[in-house]
């Protein structure tokens, strides 16, 4: 039942798309849909709670205690878990443009209808970065100090800035204006989709290529300098993405009542899927021939040796470099088989091996390798204290939350233009 009594109507301003936001994300749902908002805004809230704990206890418990310290990370290892996920919900976001691309450049009727929640995926992905981002620096305040210097060309995180936010920017807006049309029951027009993806594209890719850019600037981590990692953050992206969006559809088909997605649009988000992984696979392995066939930077090698091999104490990172081409590899045979790829259960499981296995491949075992031995030659190991876990985990609720409310929206739209509207007879 609605927590409230669903309005009867809405006009056609942009103030009463606002107010079908808030009704349908905010006022209306399941016992279940309410239950999972308690726990992801439970667990945004104590997520919150401990970052500001953090950067204010010196306060709280009246002692010279507190901030960045309390973390583990170190001059040797100044990126961790924060920046870790940062890089991979870069990609989650990057790879939101996907379905937007099928639907508009390319006309595909079955990817309009479910288009709009690959702006949902890219809206929550961005919006959990930053919070990364934020928890990463310690005080938001420190973020000023960029202001002053844009825009400055010469500058990659200038440009990480500009981009990240544009692309946030670009989202937000192309959500609102296909919740507006289509809770009319009207099409999307052709002066906005132009305009928008030929402005998105190239955000998208420009978002996972300046983080790479970033970390490849950085000439003293040896570990990072490959012409590759920018090729190899995109292509792994464009499989975790994709396997978010789809599992968001075999959700939403079972448990949406009157909701469904062509089976074309499932053909070809496993496509796309599992060509990327091929490739992203394909780059891993090239990586491996390059380091340990015929480099000539023994310090490369000996970062890369706690990536594959756990040196220096650090065998978690290894065990999840591994667990990326073991996991891959286990959901491209899967797509291979009719009989697994085309059913609910097994789109279901292709899905969740892909995001885990990218997950392990884009967020501790590309991150912190390069710190380790750092370029003093000090071998300092990294593990991620409990506080950064809880931050991390808040951060990841915040997210998801907003994944959650977005995406019911979106639904809702959909279902009223697609399903029950005009766009039933299309």
């Amino acid at each position: 039942m609605p927590l409230l009594k669903p309005k009867e109507s809405y006009g056609e301003s942009w103030l009463d798309t606002i107010r079908y936001i808030i009704d349908k994300g905010l006022l209306e749902g399941s016992k279940a849909y309410y239950l999972a908002f308690a726990a992801l805004l439970l667990l945004g809230a104590y997520g919150l709670y401990l970052w500001i704990f953090v950067q204010h206890a010196p306060i709280f418990l009246g002692a010279d205690y507190g901030g960045m310290i309390t973390t583990a990370l170190s001059d040797s290892v100044p990126w961790g878990l924060y920046v870790s996920f940062f890089v991979f919900w870069v990609g989650v976001a990057a790879a939101g443009i996907v379905f937007g691309i099928a639907a508009y450049a390319f006309g595909h009727p079955g990817f309009k209808k479910v288009a709009v929640l690959g702006e949902v995926q890219a809206v929550a992905a961005i919006v959990t970065v930053l919070l990364l981002i934020a928890a990463d620096i310690g005080r938001p305040i420190r973020a000023m100090i960029l202001m002053p210097q844009l825009p400055n060309l010469r500058s990659m995180l200038d440009w990480d800035f500009v981009v990240l936010t544009g692309y946030l920017l670009l989202n937000a807006i192309g959500f609102l204006v296909t919740v507006h049309y289509y809770r009319q029951d009207k099409p999307l027009p052709r002066k906005f989709i132009v305009p928008f993806i030929i402005i998105a594209a190239p955000f998208a890719i420009g978002i996972h290529t300046v983080t790479a850019f970033i970390s490849q600037a950085l000439t003293a981590r040896p570990y990072w300098l490959s012409p590759l990692l920018a090729p190899r953050y995109v292509a792994t992206a464009f499989a975790s993405g994709p396997a978010i969006l789809l599992l968001a559809l075999v959700l939403a088909e079972r448990y949406v009542k009157g909701f469904k997605v062509d089976e074309d649009v499932y053909r070809k988000t496993m496509l796309v899927i599992t060509g990327a992984l091929v490739v992203g696979l394909y780059f891993t392995l090239s990586e491996l021939h390059e380091i340990y066939w015929y480099t000539t930077e023994p310090w490369k090698r000996e970062q890369a040796n706690v990536a594959f091999y756990g040196y220096y104490g650090m065998g978690y990172i290894a065990v999840m470099m591994w667990l990326w081409i073991s996991l891959g590899v286990a959901a491209v045979i899967l797509a291979l088989i009719p009989s697994v790829r085309n059913s609910w259960q097994g789109r279901l499981l292709i899905a969740l091996l892909t995001i885990i296995a990218v997950v392990n491949e884009k967020t501790m075992a590309v991150v912190i390798p390069a710190y380790i031995p750092d370029p003093l030659g000090r071998p300092i190991p990294y593990y991620p204290s409990p506080l950064e876990v809880g931050i991390t985990l808040g951060m990841h609720g915040i997210g998801l939350l907003i994944y959650l409310v977005l995406a019911r929206v979106a639904i809702d739209a959909i279902m009223t233009h697609y399903f029950r509207g005009s766009g039933a007879h299309h």
